[in-house]
C-alpha cells in the first residue's frame, strides 16, 4: 500500500506545458517586457499544487556564503494594505524581521530587488492572488494590481501569478499590468462530453501505486463514469476520493475494491440513495464545467463581483451512452 501521507502527481500534457513556460520566463527574461505570466483555474483544479511542485524541483539551497532560492515560491494571505503584502514577500525570501521594518513602499521593494540579487532568484510564484482581491473595493483592488506591476519592475524577476480564473478580469482592468503579463494559460478541469480519455488517462496514472482487487478497476467505463459524477472532474475530489478509499482499503488490510468507495462517500455524511457508488447508472448526473467564473466590473464591491463557474449536465443510458440532461 502506499503510505497515507502521499500521493502520485500526474504530470498531464498541461503540467507539462506550463512546467515549459515556467522554465522559458527563467531563461528568456526580458526586462520591462512582458515575460511574465497568469495561471489560472477553478478550485480544485491542481494549480497550486503544479506550481508547489515545480518550485520543489528548484529547492532553496543554504550556500556557504548565501542562500540560494532559484525559484520563490509564496502562498498570499488576505493582507490589508501594500505593506503587509510586499512584507510577506521579505518573509518569504528570509528577510529577518519578516519585512517588519520597512517604513514604505519603496523601501520595501528595494529590499526585495536586493535578495533577489543575492539569493539568485529567476523567478517569484505568487500563488492565491484572489485572496488579496475578494471583498475588496474598487479601489483596493486599483492599488493592488498596482503593486504586482511595482513588483514586476523592482524586482528585475518574472512574476508568476495563479489564482482562479476571475484573476484574470482583474488584470485587464489595469493596462500597465495587463501589458506585462503575456502569458496566460487557463488549467482545464476534465470533461465527460470530449476527451473523456484525459480523464481515464489521469486516473491510470495515477492510482498506479495502489494496489485493487482482482475484479475491480477505476479504467472499467461504468466505474470511471461513477467517479465523474462525484468529482465533476475536479482533480482535488478525485484525488480525495481514491485517497480515502485507500485509507479504508489499508485499514481493513485488504486490496482496494468497490466496497471501499462506496464506505468511502458514507464516511462524507452521503446517504446511499445518493451514493454515486451505489445507485443505479441511469440515475447518475455528470456535470462538467463549459464556463469558467468570471470577473464582473462593478461601480462597488458586493458580492456578485465573481460570477461563478457554469456547468452542463449529462446522465447515462442503460448501455452508458451518455446524453445531455437537465440541470437539477
Amino acid at each position: 500500500m502506499m503510505n497515507r501521507n502521499t500521493y502520485p502527481f500526474v504530470a498531464t500534457g498541461d503540467v507539462k506545458h506550463i512546467f515549459k513556460i515556467l522554465d522559458d520566463l527563467r531563461i528568456n527574461y526580458i526586462e520591462e517586457g512582458d515575460t511574465n505570466c497568469l495561471i489560472t483555474g477553478e478550485s480544485g483544479s491542481g494549480k497550486s499544487e503544479l506550481v508547489k511542485r515545480y518550485a520543489a524541483k528548484y529547492p532553496r539551497r543554504e550556500l556557504e556564503e548565501y542562500t540560494h532560492i532559484p525559484v520563490l515560491y509564496v502562498q498570499l494571505s488576505s493582507p490589508q494594505t501594500a505593506k503587509a503584502f510586499t512584507q510577506q514577500v521579505l518573509a518569504a525570501l528570509g528577510d529577518p524581521q519578516g519585512g517588519r521594518g520597512i517604513k514604505t513602499k519603496e523601501e520595501g521593494f528595494s529590499l526585495i530587488k536586493k535578495y533577489c540579487r543575492e539569493c539568485g532568484v529567476e523567478l517569484i510564484i505568487l500563488d492565491e492572488m484572489q485572496t488579496v482581491i475578494q471583498n475588496r473595493s474598487l479601489g483596493v483592488i486599483a492599488n493592488i494590481t498596482a503593486w504586482f506591476k511595482d513588483l514586476m519592475n523592482h524586482s528585475k524577476v518574472p512574476v508568476a501569478l495563479v489564482g482562479m480564473p476571475w484573476c484574470l478580469g482583474v488584470v485587464k482592468e489595469n493596462d500597465e499590468l495587463d501589458t506585462r503579463v503575456g502569458y496566460r494559460y487557463y488549467l482545464e478541469t476534465f470533461r465527460v462530453s470530449s476527451r473523456f480519455s484525459h480523464f481515464e488517462k489521469f486516473l491510470e496514472l495515477f492510482s498506479a501505486g495502489y494496489e485493487f482487487a482482482n475484479d475491480f478497476s477505476l479504467l472499467e467505463r461504468e466505474t470511471a463514469y461513477r467517479l465523474f459524477a462525484y468529482s465533476s472532474g475536479i482533480i482535488r475530489a478525485i484525488r480525495g476520493q481514491i485517497i480515502r478509499a485507500a485509507s479504508l482499503a489499508e485499514a481493513a488490510g485488504k486490496p482496494i475494491d468497490l466496497a471501499c468507495f462506496q464506505d468511502a462517500i458514507r464516511s462524507r455524511g452521503i446517504k446511499d440513495h445518493n451514493n454515486v457508488f451505489i445507485m443505479p447508472v441511469t440515475e447518475l448526473r455528470l456535470r462538467e464545467i463549459v464556463n469558467s467564473s468570471k470577473w464582473i466590473q462593478q461601480k462597488s464591491y458586493n458580492k456578485e463581483s465573481f460570477q461563478s463557474a457554469e456547468f452542463k449536465t449529462y446522465r447515462l443510458t442503460k448501455k452508458l451512452e451518455l446524453i445531455e440532461a437537465d440541470d437539477d
